[in-house]
């Protein structure tokens, strides 16, 4: 009998390595796609278990996924998010049209939980991060007529953003202590540990019954992001302060997907139903536990210099 295989793409993600270490301990085998297998960052998915097979590959060369894909039933398509074009979606179009050719049975989808939004078209008219939510929505309905079995997640925002580099990136002023955002001092952070969703993925891939046709929001727990920020100050030893861009400030900034990636988070705590998350019996990590779990990361926060992304540019 073959060995349950899944195929997990952009494997160095925080979701892809998750995912990897929980689909290991449920005693199925990996492909990892990356994009260069002689990275450190693709070489350490070696040491999560001898059944983690590297793949190098995009979407842009098909035949780089059909190699990957080969022997695989399940699929975990991550994707990055776009703020420009369609990539996203042309990029499914081709994945799973392989993917089903080729003999996948499931495929989990992690998208956007302001998704869950109803209105959420309308609301984001005219913001630059319209096109990173709205593809994945046109991408769910992909997902969903792929003829695989499908499960979609929904996740909030991931913890990992406290982390280096991505606070770097993602919070301009972080070294000097500051935390500059938009979210305002009551916004409700809905936070996920993003090996939760690792856990999730696993989990609907051993139990594809279960979890076929659902689309599952992901959060641990709501925090105030004013809470978030002292609740880091004392797991670090770092003085942080939350500073909130005033109403003119933030008109000034509209167009920077960093200030947009902020303004989506208010009010999302509105289609969290924790109690119904919690149903699915898989264990979440808090805030709390996330940065015990870190700690050993948290004293790179304070005095490194700001990342060089080139998606968030201040």
């Amino acid at each position: 009998m073959s060995p349950k295989t899944a195929l997990v793409m952009r494997a160095t993600g925080s979701q892809g390595r998750g995912a990897i270490t929980h689909l290991i301990k449920l005693g199925w085998h990996v492909h990892a796609l990356v994009t260069d297998a002689s990275s450190e960052r693709a070489l350490a998915l070696k040491n999560l278990g001898q059944h983690v097979s590297l793949c190098q590959g995009t979407w842009k060369d098909p035949t780089t996924i059909e190699a990957a894909a080969k022997g695989c039933q399940a699929l975990l398509f991550n994707q990055f998010p776009s703020f420009t074009d369609d990539a996203e979606v042309q990029e499914a179009r081709i994945v799973l049209k392989i993917a089903k050719d080729i003999g996948v049975h499931h495929v989990v989808f992690p998208t956007n939980l302001a998704l869950n939004n109803p209105n959420v078209r309308d609301d984001l008219k005219g913001s630059v991060a319209a096109p990173a939510v709205l593809n994945k929505g046109d991408v769910e309905e992909l997902v969903k007529a792929s003829g695989m079995r499908w499960t979609i997640f929904r996740p909030g925002y991931f913890m990992t953003n406290i982390l280096p580099p991505f606070v770097n990136w993602m919070y301009p002023g972080v070294e000097n202590g500051k935390f500059i955002n938009s979210y305002g001092p009551d916004c409700l952070m809905c936070l996920i540990d993003p090996d939760d969703i690792g856990a999730f993925v696993a989990a609907a891939f051993d139990n594809s019954t279960k979890f076929e046709s659902q689309i599952i929001t992901l959060v641990a727990e709501n925090v105030r992001f004013e809470d978030l920020v002292k609740q880091l100050s004392r797991a670090s030893g770092h003085p942080f302060e939350a500073v909130y861009t005033s109403a003119e400030e933030t008109d000034k900034m509209k167009s920077n997907p960093f200030l947009a990636g902020h303004l989506l988070c208010i009010g999302l705590d509105r289609f969290v139903n924790l109690k119904e998350i919690r149903r699915w019996g898989i264990p979440l990590t808090s805030f709390t536990q996330f940065l015990d779990k870190h700690k050993h990361e948290l004293t790179g926060i304070e005095g490194t210099k700001p990342g060089n992304n080139p998606v968030f540019k201040v």
